[in-house]
């Protein structure tokens, strides 16, 4: 019954500022963005995890550690599938002002169809994030195959099998297309999502179809919740 927690990485330098940080190099979480996490990460449904995968940007990998702090895992690795969306030109740009370029409005009514000037597409970011989740839903079934096989039958313990679970922690628009395509939701329509920084998003594979069982938690609430760019662009 494989779990998905995804951890958005805490708020950082480019969030307060109102930048789109993309890829740039040296973007670091805050002080406050450190100890909401840690806040945050009290809340977590589960401590012990099969995987612990990031993206390889700073603020991903200081969250991760951070992460350590709370819980375990088997594995710990940078996998390039979960990094951010490559803006391009927007790169180091500040919010304000890209809401006024005409690729504004399809990024935000058409996502499927955005492709940032010099850099990567929606569509492709959301490509690449979903088959990474797939391959460790995949591989989190059958370790669970494995394990049921090395339970003695008789046992109490093969009457409650245990789930594997695992952590992505990855960045706002690639949590949200996460998100979006575990509803079965058109990618057109992903910026109805909203992922606070720091927050844990529960996504529950153990049944015929994904279930969403939690979404932007944080130990702030609301307050976290409504912060400008809860997944980048908004």
């Amino acid at each position: 019954m494989p779990v998905i927690v995804l951890l958005r990485h805490g708020v950082s330098s480019a969030n307060t500022a109102g930048i789109l940080a993309g890829r740039a190099p040296g973007v670091s979480l805050t002080d406050q963005g450190v100890s909401a996490l840690r806040e945050t990460l009290r809340m977590l449904p589960h401590q012990h995890f099969s995987r612990l995968l990031h993206s390889p940007l700073l603020r991903c990998e200081q969250t991760a550690e951070i992460a350590r702090e709370t819980i375990s895992a088997d594995t710990v690795a940078a996998v390039d599938d979960l990094i951010e969306l490559d803006y391009g030109e927007w790169t180091g740009r500040s919010l304000k002002d890209l809401g006024g370029e005409e690729l504004w409005k399809t990024v935000i009514d058409n996502a499927s169809q955005a492709r940032f000037p010099g850099g990567e597409s929606i569509a492709e970011a959301a490509e690449r994030a979903v088959a990474r989740a797939a391959t460790v839903v995949e591989e989190l079934r059958n370790e669970e195959r494995d394990d049921e096989k090395q339970t003695d039958p008789n046992s109490d313990e093969k009457k409650t099998s245990t789930s594997r679970w695992a952590m992505l922690v990855s960045h706002g628009d690639i949590i949200k297309a996460l998100i979006a395509d575990a509803l079965a939701m058109p990618l057109d329509d992903f910026q109805r999502i909203s992922v606070a920084p720091g927050s844990f998003t529960v996504i529950d594979y153990s049944g015929p179809r994904p279930v969403l069982s939690a979404m932007s938690v944080t130990a702030a609430g609301l307050a976290e919740g409504n912060t400008p760019g809860g997944g980048g662009l908004r």
